[in-house]
């Protein structure tokens, strides 16, 4: 009888278990997105179909991942030299998740946070124009550059014409949208600055870069028009109708621009019809 009471107790305990270990892990999917999830996102945004193609561009979405989102090792070294500041209530995303082309020093939640750091502080001012500083020469400036780098080396895609900055930014931006469908997005920038980054940085440099086509022209007017059907939704609404514009519109660029350079790095694109 003991024997078999201790039985269906070691059995409920291993279902309690598991059903505490599926809890875990829907919450982590609702609080973050894992780094599988971006991955997914960034080849249904790129057009990357075939198992080839997305093997190799992977160690581009690697990179992009850690620019974005690891922070151990620079946030220890912030600490070390600016041993006030902590991220508070935003969590990691208060650092890096301000976008590709942001002036951190504008970025106004890791702002509000110094402020709330330095509130006591007698030296305030000159700690507070240190910091940002160090953010913006140090850090973003290595981190922005691991990421051009990453898609020149990846894509083939040349720096000339601002096209892999371009690229870069999309990417980024991608990953930020991305995050808007969980529930931790009070460090993110607001919907409309990734919107605008998206298409003054990003699309339009990609199509004016070079000789525009007739349907290079054409993307450009019904991307634009298809961003403006999100304005007005709430953010998580918002940022999907921006990646389905995604979706559409910069495969049909890639392809149209950059066919011949990705086929020579063994990536391939197909267009959403």
């Amino acid at each position: 009888m003991q024997m078999e009471i201790m039985k269906r107790l070691k059995n409920f305990d291993c279902h309690v278990l598991a059903v505490m270990f599926l809890f875990a892990i829907m919450a982590s999917y609702c609080y973050a997105m894992a780094k599988p999830e971006h991955s997914r996102l960034w080849n249904e945004t790129f057009g990357i179909v075939d198992n080839n193609s997305r093997r190799n561009i992977q160690r581009l979405w690697d990179t992009a991942q850690e620019v974005i989102d690891s922070y151990t090792e620079d946030y220890r070294d912030i600490r070390k030299n600016f041993d006030w500041f902590t991220w508070g209530s935003y969590g990691h995303r208060l650092l890096f998740h301000w976008g590709f082309n942001a002036d951190p020093k504008r970025y106004s939640q890791l702002m509000r946070q110094v402020h709330t750091c330095l509130k006591n502080n007698k030296n305030a001012h000159e700690e507070e124009k240190k910091f940002f500083a160090y953010i913006t020469k140090e850090i973003q400036s290595r981190r922005n550059r691991k990421l051009i780098n990453a898609v020149i080396t990846t894509t083939g895609i040349p720096s000339s014409r601002g096209y892999a900055n371009a690229l870069a930014t999309i990417i980024y931006d991608v990953h930020l949208l991305g995050d808007y469908s969980t529930t931790n997005t009070s460090a993110l920038p607001p919907i409309a600055d990734i919107e605008n980054d998206l298409i003054e940085r990003g699309f339009k440099r990609l199509i004016s870069g070079g000789g525009n086509t007739k349907r290079l022209e054409e993307i450009e007017r019904e991307f634009t028009s298809a961003v403006r059907l999100g304005r007005g939704r709430i953010n998580s609404r918002r940022a999907q109708l921006l990646l389905e514009a995604i979706k559409k519109y910069l495969p049909q660029i890639l392809n149209e621009r950059f066919h011949d350079t990705l086929k020579t790095r063994g990536i391939s694109i197909l267009i959403k019809e």
